[in-house]
């Protein structure tokens, strides 16, 4: 009896936060649209919510996906730079809700909300609850979160990269390596748990004093760059050519190549200053954003954080830094986990209550941006 209201206590808790995170934006999306029409009707709010979750930036990319998978000739060919798990599962639930953009909104929608609730749990592994709800709370007003709700593959991501961080918390080595497999073949960055993933297997088999014993099962981390490799074998099957994606990232419309952190810096400085207006919603936030990360991977190594955050954040931040002419470092940052775990677990609610206000604040000017169809991309 004891473990069933235990149970019944941890769903309802988990029912609300994951409600409390969706809420927050549907919350926003409706305040977007009042201030954009001097009023609300529902008919203009589905329109907006239609239009500006399945139209803009990569969800017509995504959903051509989902509908003719990769080609090798005409203008979507290009598509071959987006990883191929979510799309997959955009055409799968298609056959249920006979809609490929209404797939789209519900597996982003329901992975976002299921993220929320495991980055709740993973803090409360080593904090109190109202720190828990705190970073859940964080991450989803990070400015650009956006994109969690809409035809992207962010709330993916980021369900299987807090997943995969959980299992290896948990010391659950396959499983943090299935799941790790999953994330490296939805976006370049999953493969960067690999990191995290043998640090706390080196930790736990080695460096503690109540440590385990090396298992045959550990190899099961290995599958997180196989994910990785198995995105290289689908540009090697159709092209002949282990790397063509790198080929279509450099070339219109993304013109993205690989660049030295220092150097995308200054690269981003002076494209804000030639682009005025786009400066203040892409490049100088870039910017910003490369340091305030940085402070508080700081921050938490001055706290004495895990090493498995400190190492996840540090790497995750240096490769998206490596990426020249990049438009979408608002929303590529979102997947930087560690930053919502060392800012949730600090001892002083005030400067908590502080970042959620300021984060609060930018997440709905941004939000009203992204309603307006500015270029937040």
């Amino acid at each position: 009896m004891t473990t069933m209201r235990t149970w019944k206590k941890k769903w309802a808790v988990w029912l609300a936060v994951a409600l409390a995170c969706l809420g927050l934006h549907y919350l926003v999306m409706v305040l977007c649209r009042f201030i954009m029409n001097g009023g609300f009707s529902l008919q203009g709010f589905a329109d907006m919510f239609w239009q500006r979750l399945t139209e803009p930036g990569d969800a017509p990319r995504y959903l051509d996906l989902a509908e003719n998978g990769y080609v090798t000739e005409g203008e979507n060919r290009i598509n071959l730079v987006f990883y191929p798990l979510y799309p997959l599962l955009v055409r799968g639930l298609s056959y249920l809700t006979g809609s490929l953009p209404v797939a789209g909104i519900v597996v982003s929608q329901v992975c976002y909300a299921v993220s929320s609730v495991l980055l709740y749990e993973l803090i409360l592994m080593d904090a109190d609850a109202r720190c828990a709800w705190d970073g859940a709370l964080l991450m989803a007003l990070y400015p650009f979160s956006t994109f969690v709700m809409g035809v992207f593959s962010e709330g993916l991501f980021l369900m299987l990269t807090i997943g995969a961080l959980y299992a290896l918390r948990r010391d659950r080595m396959p499983a943090a390596g299935i799941i790790g497999f999953l994330a490296a073949l939805s976006r370049t960055q999953g493969m960067l748990l690999f990191f995290p993933a043998v640090y706390q297997w080196i930790r736990r088999c080695f460096l503690e004093k109540d440590g385990r014993s090396p298992k045959f099962t550990d190899l099961f981390l290995l599958l997180i760059p196989l994910g990785f490799f198995a995105y290289l074998c689908i540009n090697h099957h159709l092209y002949g050519d282990w790397f063509k994606f790198l080929q279509y990232e450099e070339a219109p419309p993304w013109y993205q190549s690989t660049q030295w952190v220092g150097r995308n810096i200054a690269q981003h400085y002076s494209m804000a200053v030639e682009y005025g207006g786009l400066g203040y919603v892409i490049y100088y936030v870039q910017i910003a954003l490369f340091f305030v990360i940085l402070g508080v991977l700081i921050y938490g190594v001055w706290k004495k954080e895990s090493m498995m955050y400190l190492l996840y954040g540090g790497v995750y931040l240096g490769f998206s830094y490596l990426s020249g002419w990049m438009i979408s470092g608002g929303r590529y940052m979102l997947g930087c986990v560690p930053v919502f775990i060392i800012l949730a677990k600090q001892r002083d609610g005030l400067p908590r209550r502080l970042i959620l206000a300021v984060s609060a604040l930018l997440f709905f000017a941004y939000s009203l941006f992204f309603y307006k169809a500015y270029a937040i991309m």
